[in-house]
Parts: structure tokens; sequence; C-alpha cells
């Protein structure tokens, strides 16, 4: 098996939780696998990572690939009542909810946060010009989903605030108090059901999802590092939770696939494909229409760096 996930960032297996619940998944039933860290969410048929090549099948998306395992015989919940199946479900659409609204609040709301880590981190595993790009759409992506909690990202935050007076009534304008109340209530849910070491006594699914979405609160070294600090001083037990898993179940490294030596899986449909005809001679209007093509993508590219450069994200020095 393969997995295509986000690489790792921010001191957690990966930089999307949703690629980290998967791996642990494969872990805890010690599948073989390796890992693709292609960093491109276009790579799956449905446009989502995680993406699993099991053979000559291909699964996206956390929930399908985990019904697939399952149909495979590698159920982590074998053992589970229907009573605690139902439980895990409820825990889980909470983590795969709030969990996930809380951290893209923590990441992107937070001027500082974004502009010193949350950008620079997925610049890292992206080339040029994604890597200046993505991150603005990510932001804008997370602005959509958190606004059914009233919160409003605005601006390309350029900029850091010229001081932590003016940034705190920022947070507070965009919902500070009621978003990390929000996160309080869902750790504290969290860990009153946390049995002993596991949530069921035993490692199961929502061990893995708990961990996934908890290691981007956890771990990342952000400047305003709030839900770390309000899980390892509030919520101790759930932290020391996280910290036991990865110990445990990602004690080793990931085995790494070379990126160039892998077949995306657009490559299936040109298995039947029809064998390449004669060039035919263009005619003048063709060729005029390839070079008026070529002239708009250069004016694209142009567009891009012009954009880049205008608002900081990349500064070009001359040395005299």
């Amino acid at each position: 098996m393969q997995l295509y996930v986000w690489g790792p960032a921010l001191d957690a297996p990966s930089i999307d939780p949703k690629c980290t619940v998967v791996e642990a998944y494969l872990r805890l039933v010690s599948q073989d696998y390796s890992v693709v860290h292609c960093n491109d969410p276009h790579t799956s048929p449905t446009g989502e990572l995680p993406l699993l090549k099991d053979g000559a099948v291909w699964v996206a998306g956390v929930d399908r690939i985990l019904k697939h395992l399952r149909r495979k015989g590698l159920d982590a919940d074998a053992s589970l009542s229907d009573k605690d199946r139902a439980r895990s479900t409820a825990y889980s659409a909470l983590c795969q909810d709030t969990l996930h609204d809380v951290m893209l609040f923590a990441w992107y709301t937070d001027t500082t946060n974004f502009i010193k880590c949350i950008r620079p981190a997925y610049a890292s595993l992206l080339s040029f010009p994604t890597c200046y790009l993505a991150p603005l759409q990510l932001k804008k992506n997370a602005g959509a989903r958190l606004a059914k909690y009233a919160v409003e990202i605005v601006g390309d935050d350029v900029t850091l605030p010229e001081n932590e007076a003016e940034e705190m009534k920022e947070l507070q304008r965009t919902g500070w108090h009621h978003m990390y109340r929000l996160a309080r209530d869902t750790y504290a849910a969290l860990e009153s059901a946390l049995e002993q070491d596991y949530f069921f006594g035993t490692p199961t699914t929502l061990d893995c999802l708990v961990f996934g979405y908890l290691s981007l609160h956890l771990y990342p070294q952000l400047p305003h590092n709030r839900l770390s600090i309000i899980l390892r001083v509030e919520f101790p037990q759930l932290a020391r939770f996280c910290d036991r898993f990865k110990a445990t179940h990602f004690h080793t490294p990931s085995t790494v696939h070379n990126t160039s030596s892998t077949v995306a899986w657009r490559s299936l449909f040109s298995m039947n494909a029809s064998p390449p005809t004669p060039a035919k001679k263009k005619s003048e209007t063709q060729l005029d229409f390839e070079r008026k093509r070529v002239w708009s993508i250069g004016g694209g590219v142009t567009f891009v760096l012009a954009y880049i450069i205008y608002h900081g994200l990349l500064q070009i020095e001359f040395e005299e």
C-alpha cells in the first residue's frame, strides 16, 4: 500500500490532520505501507488527501479509506459493542468538526501565527509559485468554514500587527472568546470519555482521530500557542494521551516512497489510450492561436510574480 499525504510539519506527523489519522490507523492495525509526501490534493481523483493506493485500487478521503481497510479485515473496532460504536461515531464527528474548526481559527485568524509559522510551513512543502498562493487560498477556505461561528477573516495578512494590544483587540473582534471556550468544552468532553490509556481500553479508530486532530493543537510551536497551553495546563490527561500515542505508534519513521518514481491515479486513464496519430500540418489560424496562448501564459506568470513582490511575499535585493 502507498499513502499519499501532506508532509510532516510543525512537529506533527503531517500538516493535515486527516493524513495523520489514516497513517495512525495503518500503524495501529500493523499494515505495511509506504508514504508519498505529494503535498498535492490534485493527485487525488476527488481533490483531497489522504489518498490510498492498494494494488490497482485508489481510495481517497478518510472515511472511504477506513471503510476500505475494514472490508479487507483491518478493523481496529472489531472488539467494540454496538453501544461503543455509537459513542465512537459521535466523538469522531466532534473531532472532524469542532477540533478542526478550532485549529483553523488559531492558524488563520491570529495574524502572527499565520505569518510566522503557518504560511512558512506550507511554503516549505510546496514548489514555486504554489508555495506563495496556496496558503492564501487555504486561509480563504478557512474563512468560509468559520463563517458559521460569526468569525471573519479579512485581508491577506501581509504585515504583522504593530503591537500586542492591537492584535488582542482584533482577536476579540473575530470571536476569540467563544472559539477558545468551544475548544475547552470539546477538550472536556473528550477527556471525560478517556478510559485510562485509550478511549475504550484498547486503541481504536477514535484514538487515531483524536490524536490526528489534537497533534496539530498540541505540538506546533506557534508564537501564540494558546491551544497547546490550554491542553497542557487544563487538560493534562488529554495531553498525556497524545504524547503516549505518539511515542507508542510513531516511534519509527515512515517508509517514504520517492515521488519521482510514482505514477498518479491519472495515469490509469492513459493505459487504454489510442496510438498517437501523425501530426497534421497546422494552419495559420492555429499557429496564431498558439502564439496568443503563449503570450497569455507569460502574462499570467508576470501577474503572479508582481502580486507576490507587491504584497511582500517575496523580496528581491540588489547588492552593489
